[in-house]
């Protein structure tokens, strides 16, 4: 199997020659600001999504549900030097229709960073901030499970980028009615070869979630589960901003399922999948992408609800499918206005090859971030600026 996956992949390749239905989402994504300019200071950094998605699913993999409401999540950051900054706050997040806050939450954040390298230590830079396929990680979790806290190594590089974590999601303690549970992973992209703006990169990613202890009172079965993709990812971006064709994409992956957990209790034991994907940006910041879902068994512990073959939370209670075939066609528009408010716009319909429809969703996005300036420190006094 992985062979003719392979096979499909060269073939593809060769067939768009230097040409993502994986979609641009740093728009969406929350980083702790450092660089060489920053100076000793504090700041209010300040992060708002407002967020409206529409799944229009009608199988028993995944029925439809909506999200529709807005998260802040506001800190106070003591920038040290170029290389520190410390950071503490509250996330909250709230849903429309609902008279409560469905999430509030404390935010602490070390971070350290010197020549392309960095650690974090708390409050991660999480979800879609990793950049790894949605078959391994649902974009979606940047609103159903923004925090991630734990422990964060990071490499930006000119030939390589790459991020290793652990995310703590359930701590337990002594005589726990529950089990503790948490998930690691490492993503990377190895730049392979650049010129004439064209660029052909290595993506290598592994995530494994775990969910067990040994503190607790829980007799359920641990549970280890393993996920990987590597592939190549091939792009192109214009030199002349007057063309019409900005960019183009192609994003491709092998994945795999595994479960390593002691006792094997899930549907399958192992599993992988295909996913290929090429996206084109215009200069009026419109894009266009396709892309290619074949999968066998495939199960994930954090993936996009579409891509399993066993139904979700949202679908039919015990329904499998050990294959599934899909193909996306996605419109997206996504720009920065006024150098402050991302936009994204999004109109995804699929196609399920085996069963013959169409399905679709739709969102918008309004994302506001930025680190307002309050106190410049000069030798350790405090300076209005």
């Amino acid at each position: 199997m992985r062979k003719t996956y392979l096979l499909y992949l060269l073939s593809f390749i060769l067939f768009i020659g230097n040409l993502h239905a994986q979609l641009n989402n740093s728009l969406l994504e929350h980083p702790i600001e450092l660089n060489d300019s920053s100076k000793e200071s504090v700041c209010l950094s300040i992060y708002s999504n407002s967020f409206f998605k529409n799944n229009e699913y009608f199988d028993d993999i995944a029925k439809g549900y909506t999200l529709f409401g807005t998260q802040l999540q506001t800190e106070l950051g003591y920038i040290v030097n170029p290389n520190l900054r410390i950071q503490a706050g509250l996330y909250a997040r709230k849903d429309f229709g609902n008279n409560n806050f469905t999430t509030i939450a404390p935010v602490f954040s070390v971070k350290f960073k010197k020549n392309g390298y960095s650690v974090i230590m708390g409050t991660l830079e999480g979800n879609i901030s990793h950049q790894m396929a949605e078959p391994i990680y649902n974009y979606e979790r940047v609103i159903l499970n923004h925090l991630e806290n734990g422990l964060q190594f990071k490499i930006d590089k000119k030939k390589i980028w790459a991020d290793t974590w652990i995310n703590w999601e359930v701590q337990q303690y002594l005589n726990s009615s529950f089990q503790e549970q948490l998930s690691g992973g490492h993503s990377s992209k190895i730049k392979l070869f650049e010129q004439n703006n064209f660029t052909i990169t290595l993506p290598l990613q592994l995530l494994i979630s775990h969910k067990g202890g040994q503190l607790d009172l829980d007799t359920s079965s641990l549970k280890t589960i393993a996920n990987t993709a590597t592939g190549l990812i091939l792009q192109y971006h214009s030199k002349h901003q007057s063309a019409f064709i900005q960019s183009i994409k192609s994003e491709n992956y092998i994945t795999s399922f595994n479960d390593l957990s002691p006792s094997k209790t899930l549907n399958f034991k192992k599993g992988n999948g295909l996913f290929l994907n090429v996206n084109a940006i215009s200069k009026y910041d419109i894009g266009l992408s396709l892309g290619y879902w074949t999968g066998r068994n495939y199960l994930s512990s954090r993936g996009g609800d579409l891509f399993k073959s066993e139904a979700s939370i949202y679908g039919t209670a015990g329904f499998i499918e050990p294959n599934r075939d899909l193909v996306f066609a996605r419109l997206f528009y996504q720009r920065k206005i006024l150098n402050a408010l991302h936009v994204d716009i999004r109109f995804e319909p699929f196609y399920d090859l085996n069963n013959k429809v169409l399905q679709y969703s739709y969102s918008v996005y309004f994302t506001y971030k930025t680190d307002l300036s309050l106190v410049n420190l000069t030798n350790g006094k405090r300076r209005n600026k």
